[in-house]
């Protein structure tokens, strides 16, 4: 069983079968995470308690600090992991394992200790003041003071065990998760419930985060015979070869998440000049975006142990048959949402905006930003293919140039020269730079390889 789990998937299974098994669990684990994330907020608009929907706003940019986090280490140490399989060091990808996994942790546990020291000072920092200082404290005390432990773990165990050839046992993990949110969330917030509010929110997604947790765990000693993740710290805190590769491998994962936050704030604060219709308008296509973006990132995880241990293995063809493959998934499916997109979107904005004026607004802009998604797949994928192969500097400039580096100056320049509007042209053109700069590395990668 171990064979066909990880020697067999990655060097005798059919690439299409190899792809799908890897990949299509994640996208579907992403698919289901993009709605849990919106649940919170959801559900506790519906209390009509303005100051419980601002403090879930308030929070989340702390939290995507989580999911940066869990890309450093868990990415890095995951693609790490996959070439060292690929090289037939199975002792190194342990050490890789073991440094994401504790690496993880020690993050986790000093900014829960910031957290719970400094609530104040902390909360401030983010731009609480007043009744919503005190609306976002039991928030932050649950999701992040107590839960950023197993949230952190989660997500970065989830990585490593997709390395580890067990990307079904991840996604149902992340996936149960997500659903048990959902499920606790009404029960534990409305008044017919718990009645809790926020906090009910907050404890929600805490239990969430213990259950995918524990599963990862349960999942980790089931294996404990056939697997390479032996989370002994000894085995990898004292490597240091082993940490800086793990740390540059996983860089490009962790500047994508913290750029594009800052990206968006950008965005949001240029946007309000043109009122609350015009932010309202650009938030609503950004998350309808976020639909062929969380398909294009869960194909680019899951085929990320193939990329890296094929080419590792000197499996030239094998490794561009799966980038094939790939692609030609994200792509599609981009195009497939670019078609929806540009037939249907006066319908799609106005599921979440009632607004004339707004919902006219967001179907110009849905319009135009859409055109980026088929080149936004080609680029985050190129990324992390280059994570996967451990070319560490081709991997941080995509990443830079995708998001701050390029789209910040171009927001400005386009927003002074055609206020507001401007701005929905920006992820389109920076998007083309990048995938041709993308495809420019891939063809110097292959000729350095021939």
């Amino acid at each position: 069983m171990a064979k066909r789990d990880k020697t067999w998937l990655y060097e005798q299974a059919g690439v299409p079968r190899a792809v799908a098994e890897l990949a299509l669990p994640t996208v579907l684990s992403q698919l289901i995470n993009m709605v849990y994330n919106m649940a919170d907020t959801f559900f506790v608009g519906r209390t009509g308690s303005a100051d419980g929907v601002a403090a879930v706003s308030l929070i989340a940019p702390v939290m995507l600090c989580l999911t940066a986090l869990a890309n450093l280490f868990g990415i890095g140490s995951a693609a790490l992991m996959s070439r060292s399989l690929g090289e037939q060091k199975p002792e190194k990808a342990s050490r890789a394992a073991a440094f994401g996994f504790w690496g993880a942790l020690a993050a986790a546990l000093l900014l829960s200790l910031l957290a719970g020291l400094l609530p104040g000072p902390f909360l401030r920092l983010l731009g609480a003041e007043g009744e919503l200082l005190e609306a976002s404290r039991p928030y932050l005390f649950w999701v992040f003071t107590v839960g950023a432990l197993p949230s952190l773990l989660s997500m970065t165990l989830a990585h490593l065990l997709r390395a580890d050839g067990a990307p079904r046992q991840a996604s149902l993990g992340l996936s149960a998760g997500g659903l048990l949110n959902l499920l606790l969330d009404p029960l534990l917030i409305f008044d017919w419930g718990l009645g809790l509010g926020v906090t009910g929110a907050a404890i929600a997604t805490l239990l969430s985060n213990l259950l995918t947790l524990g599963w990862f765990l349960l999942v980790l000693r089931r294996r404990r015979g056939e697997s390479v993740l032996r989370l002994r710290p000894e085995r990898g805190m004292l490597r240091r070869d082993v940490a800086l590769t793990a740390l540059g491998d996983g860089l490009p994962g962790m500047l994508q998440t913290l750029l594009a936050s800052v990206s968006n704030a950008c965005l949001n604060r240029l946007a309000s000049v043109g009122g609350s219709r015009a932010l309202a308008a650009l938030g609503v296509v950004k998350k309808l975006d976020t639909v062929p973006m969380n398909v294009t990132i869960g194909l680019s995880q899951g085929v990320l142990p193939l990329l890296g241990y094929t080419a590792a293995a000197g499996k030239k063809e094998r490794m561009r048959s799966a980038l094939g493959w790939t692609l030609g998934l994200a792509v599609g499916f981009s195009l497939l949402c670019v078609l929806i997109f540009e037939a249907f979107p006066a319908a799609l904005v106005g599921l979440f905006l009632t607004d004339g004026e707004a919902a006219a607004m967001g179907t110009k802009f849905l319009r135009i930003i859409c055109l980026s998604t088929p080149l936004m797949a080609v680029g985050f994928t190129m990324i992390t293919l280059f994570q996967a192969v451990g070319r560490k500097k081709q991997g941080v400039i995509l990443s830079v140039c995708r998001k701050g580096l390029l789209d910040i100056p171009l927001m400005f320049l386009l927003h002074a020269l055609v206020p507001v509007f401007g701005l929905v042209f920006v992820q389109p053109l920076t998007e083309c730079i990048a995938m041709l700069l993308a495809l420019l590395f891939w063809r110097q990668y292959l000729q350095a390889k021939a």
